[in-house]
């Protein structure tokens, strides 16, 4: 704490600039910070919430690249859409970050590790993200070390009648997406559906410079589905579902000669259904939802990876004041992990979690609310794993919000991890400890923020290529005693330039060392983002920012640096009707030549076009 409070100081002396969505707002609700509706300035953790109207004008077609404008947040990406792509929240990758769409965890048990690969997420029919920063395993259960990132698609309407929204839009790399949703509440209950469509041939996914010239193409379709039913005046029940099916071309390996007619299919799919019972004292919620992936590599010496996981959950909420929420839960997880070679032999795990859990926020007084949740997971193979988290959020004027956070997290090995031919039945549970202290601050037309955060993992699990204990000889993976460091700061603001018009931006300090005293990979010690919004005129709007990231570490398997960049993109709309718009956008304006992932490409300056209505 002594390096929270130190740090505290300058950053409200020396502000940035914060994305628009930053603006302090006494009335924003997020939901999850805790386990019951919070308002923003009650809430102790820090939390960003993205709208659908942020997405709309950044013009971002990947979420991760408006997660990349994010204080805190940096994203890799291996090529073009449909690629690898992964966030970092303060230094720490997707293994480490729990990922919810719709309620559904859809962090993949297929993959090395469990996370979300977001190369085919786009923002199309995107309502609402909300990133919550900190070990948030007491919440969340394991990953949840760095963060969590919430995302809801097209959501039913709050009042009765109907909404219809469609986008089209074509340009560079012979890309073209389309995306329609409908959503419709009657008196006593809704429907929401959601479809999107993009076709792309890209660029080389391996770096074109080093002389990769095949492009590499994706395509991928999406379906969303939400309902909800009030059964009675007290009982509800509802559903999420969805469906994605992608085809991506991809290259072996990055650099100079490693274009390759590698594909891979994808095919993703989870629900969940629950009900809502409003009780006397407590409310209660049941659910039960699944989710499971299918990766195909018909080339590949091992072709077929599945990953599926089930989750039953029970939550109660009792508000026993004004303010104040006791809520409580059980929790049942299994996951499933199968893979198939060429040669037709299988290889599969399975684990399952049962969890209890708790969370209280108390409004203390009039501006100071407390919160602590607790979670007990009793782990198939690791046994009995304890996670604690406190908060406080602290309102010393009615334009001030100061907030601080202690939060321990925990990471069980994946199933790759342990049972693949690089796997290590030995490794245990990585643990971790997380500070955050930052403050907001409304200042006229100003909005400033700052916060400082250190994240320690122990017992950290690495590829060790040297290592022969597991049946590859290629490494296997390893606990590495010791502790693992990252810590920072992140600046913000906001100006309002007119009624009309507003600048933001941000910046963060990254410094991040593992116990033998490296640096973590990809992780840049500074990046930044500035840009300008706003209206132009009474029909028209404007859009241009810019992401940057300088001193990247690397890796012993991508050693060649990574060069310092600031990449800006523009968009501007004109409203056709009261219904439609017309827009123009500018990805890479100034056709930087950079990269963010060793040896992959980025894209060049590319320009498309597009039409969108919501009526």
């Amino acid at each position: 704490m002594k390096y929270l409070s130190a740090a505290l100081a300058p950053a409200l002396l020396f502000p940035a600039v914060a994305p628009a969505q930053s603006v302090f707002d006494l009335d924003e609700i997020v939901f999850s910070a805790n386990l019951s509706e919070t308002q923003a300035d009650r809430s102790g953790v820090s939390v960003e919430v993205i709208t659908r109207e942020d997405l709309a004008s950044s013009g971002d077609v990947q979420i991760s690249d408006y997660l990349a404008r994010l204080p805190g947040l940096n994203v890799t990406r291996d090529g073009p859409l449909g690629q690898n792509s992964f966030p970092r929240i303060r230094g720490l990758d997707g293994r480490y970050i729990t990922v919810r769409i719709d309620g559904i965890d859809v962090n993949d048990p297929s993959l090395i590790q469990n996370q979300t690969n977001f190369g085919g997420l786009t923002t199309a029919n995107i309502s609402r993200i909300e990133v919550l920063y900190g070990s948030q395993s007491a919440l969340y259960g394991s990953e949840a070390v760095a963060g969590v990132i919430n995302i809801r698609t097209t959501e039913i309407p709050e009042n009765v009648g109907n909404e219809l929204s469609w986008s089209i839009e074509g340009g560079s790399y012979g890309t073209g997406q389309a995306a329609i949703s409908y959503a419709t509440r009657g008196q006593r209950g809704g429907l929401a559906f959601s479809a999107t469509r993009l076709v792309t041939e890209g660029f080389s996914a391996a770096e074109e410079n080093d002389g990769n010239t095949e492009a590499d193409g994706h395509n991928s379709t999406r379906y969303s589905l939400s309902g909800e039913y009030d059964i009675t005046d007290t009982i509800s029940l509802g559903f999420n579902a969805f469906y994605q099916d992608s085809f991506t071309e991809f290259d072996s390996g990055a650099g100079a000669g490693q274009d390759g007619a590698q594909t891979q299919d994808v095919t993703q799919q989870g629900a969940r259904v629950f009900a809502n019972i409003d009780g006397e004292a407590i409310d209660h919620e049941i659910s039960v939802s699944g989710y499971e992936t299918e990766r195909f590599f018909p080339l590949g010496s091992t072709r077929l990876f599945t990953g599926e996981r089930t989750e039953w959950r029970y939550l109660g909420t009792w508000g026993f004041a004004p303010g104040s929420n006791l809520s409580f839960g059980l929790e049942h997880s299994e996951e499933t992990f199968e893979s198939v070679t060429s040669a037709g032999a299988v290889s599969s795990a399975e684990i399952d979690v049962v969890s209890g859990f708790a969370d209280i926020t108390w409004a203390a007084s009039s501006t100071l609310d407390l919160n602590v949740s607790g979670r007990i997971d009793e782990h198939s193979r690791f046994g009995s794993q304890h996670t604690l988290r406190a908060a406080l959020a602290w309102r010393p004027d009615a334009s001030t919000v100061i907030r601080a956070s202690v939060g321990q997290g925990s990471r069980a090995p994946s199933l790759f991890e342990l049972f693949s031919d690089n796997g290590n039945p030995a490794l245990s549970p990585e643990t971790s400890l997380s500070l955050e202290l930052g403050i907001e601050r409304q200042m006229g037309d100003w909005t400033l923020g700052a916060t400082a955060f250190r994240v320690q993992v122990d017992d950290l699990i690495g590829f060790v290529s040297s290592s022969r204990i597991c049946a590859s000889t290629f490494g296997c993976y390893e606990q590495v005693s010791g502790t693992t460091k990252t810590q920072g700061m992140e600046l913000s603001a906001q100006y309002d330039v007119t009624n009309n018009i507003s600048a933001f931006g941000n910046y963060t300090y990254t410094h991040t060392e593992t116990a033998t005293g490296a640096r973590l990979p990809r992780v840049p010690r500074h990046q930044m983002s500035l840009g300008v919004s706003g209206n132009i005129a009474e029909d028209w709007r404007f859009s241009i920012a810019g992401t940057g990231a300088a001193d990247t570490a690397v890796s012993s398997f991508a050693p060649n640096p990574l060069e310092n960049y600031f990449v800006a993109n523009a968009s501007i709309g004109y409203e056709v009707s009261d219904d439609v718009e017309a827009y123009l956008r500018v990805d890479n304006l100034f056709d930087r030549q950079y990269q963010t992932s060793p040896g992959f490409g980025t894209s060049d300056r590319a320009v498309y076009v597009g039409l969108r209505s919501r009526f």
